[in-house]
């Protein structure tokens, strides 16, 4: 009985100290944090090639591993003649991942005076991650390889703004409390045009996902026919891991209808196929045989309309209206913001391989742009038209079978008392 009265009837739980560190620093931290770890996992992974096998000097191996990490950040190398500008899009979303995380624990875990500090220190974030790449391409340049000397600070120093300020807005709750004082309609807009070119990446992947399928044993072929070895293999899937990304936007090009580029003069289209003689790399195996066109390339062009339609119908759902005009205009709004913004992403796909036909791979992204603002456009405002008329006559037709099944009470006529 003592033990039981002496026990605390409450339990009062012990309360974390609110953090301290200013928002500027957690920021450097984690810049440095995203930066190592990508610049040691190349390094690491490109000097383990060089023991198991590889050619040239241990020095060299450092610099292919620091070019790797460069490539993924969008900063170009440039070999002797030949022009890398194509960038790996796999390694830019595993680098880019790393900044967002990184800059949502500093967002979470820091002292936040204001708006003021956020902005400041999401620029910070911008320019120490541009300076780490542009120092990194100066000590790996020789005479022989060497980065863009602008793209190496531009394109990490854009990256380390988008998706590290993105994270900082995300743990700091500044991000969410942005957003809700946009208008109504823009929210609506920015939810749908999302989810439609989610829609759209969705659709590529599989027929990326089909094709590979389809041509299995040509890209078993080609792999078997570069005799690199067990080491050579492994070599060959994680570049064609790194790459599938702008493969998935060739092959949305290809579904939009203006197709993509393998070398200069080709073209990858639902109405032309024109391929020339291509390097024996494995996932060119997925690619149609030469000029051979199928009745269903041409029912693929439905589906950025469809995409559309989706942008349309979930900007509606998310932020309803009731007027078909409104619905229209909302739907129309998502649909072109959903177009654009995969019309924009296939240009990330395009550039440079290497010398000669090779200078020129990826989607024809303007074009792609335009056609798919165009159909995204058109599929939302109809799908969110036809759906909010749907909603509409469904609800006038649950209105009218009420009013008519109610019975009416019995009126009974009150009695004068005199």
């Amino acid at each position: 009985m003592t033990q039981l009265l002496s026990r605390p009837i409450f339990r009062v739980q012990p309360t974390e100290p609110a953090p301290s560190r200013p928002l500027s620093l957690s920021c450097l931290i984690a810049v440095g944090w995203s930066a190592a770890v990508g610049l040691i996992g190349c390094v690491a992974l490109a000097v383990g090639v060089w023991f198991a096998g590889g050619t040239g000097s241990f020095e060299g191996a450092i610099r292919v591993g620091v070019f790797s990490w460069l490539l993924g950040n969008g900063s170009g190398v440039v070999l002797g003649s030949t022009h890398v500008t194509a960038i790996p899009l796999g390694l830019t979303v595993l680098w880019g991942s790393l900044l967002y995380r990184g800059g949502r624990w500093a967002g979470t875990h820091s002292a936040i005076r204001g708006d003021l500090d956020v902005v400041a220190s999401i620029a910070a974030t911008a320019l120490v991650y541009a300076g780490v790449g542009g120092v990194a391409a100066t000590l790996a340049a020789t005479d022989v390889a060497a980065a863009g000397p602008i793209r190496s600070w531009v394109a990490p120093g854009l990256l380390g703004f988008c998706c590290g300020g993105l994270g900082v807005l995300r743990g700091s709750g500044r991000g969410g409390r942005a957003f809700r004082q946009l208008p109504e309609i823009a929210r609506a807009s920015v939810l749908g045009g999302l989810a439609g070119a989610l829609a759209m990446v969705g659709a590529a992947s599989l027929l990326l996902t089909t094709s590979m399928v389809v041509h299995f044993s040509d890209i078993v072929s080609l792999s078997e026919g570069v005799g690199a070895g067990a080491l050579g293999a492994a070599v060959l899937a994680l570049i064609g891991a790194a790459v599938v990304p702008n493969a998935v936007l060739s092959a949305g090009a290809f579904i939009a209808g203006p197709g993509f580029m393998v070398g200069t003069g080709t073209t990858v289209a639902p109405g032309d196929i024109s391929i020339g003689a291509l390097p024996a790399f494995p996932l060119f195996g997925a690619l149609p045989h030469g000029s051979e066109t199928h009745w269903w390339h041409g029912l693929l062009l439905v589906v950025p309309v469809l995409a559309g339609g989706v942008a349309g119908i979930v900007s509606i759902r998310r932020h309803p209206v009731f007027g078909l005009d409104q619905a229209a205009l909302r739907g129309c709004l998502a649909g072109m913001a959903g177009g654009v913004a995969f019309g924009l992403s296939t240009f990330l796909a395009t550039g440079a391989l290497g010398p000669g036909r090779m200078s020129d791979v990826g989607p024809y992204a303007a074009e792609t742009l335009l056609v798919c603002t165009v159909a995204f456009l058109l599929g939302g405002g109809l799908a969110a038209t036809g759906a909010r008329w749907v909603e509409a006559t469904a609800a006038r037709r649950r209105g009218g079978a009420g009013a008519a099944g109610e019975e009416k009470p019995d009126v009974i006529p009150a009695l004068d008392s005199d």
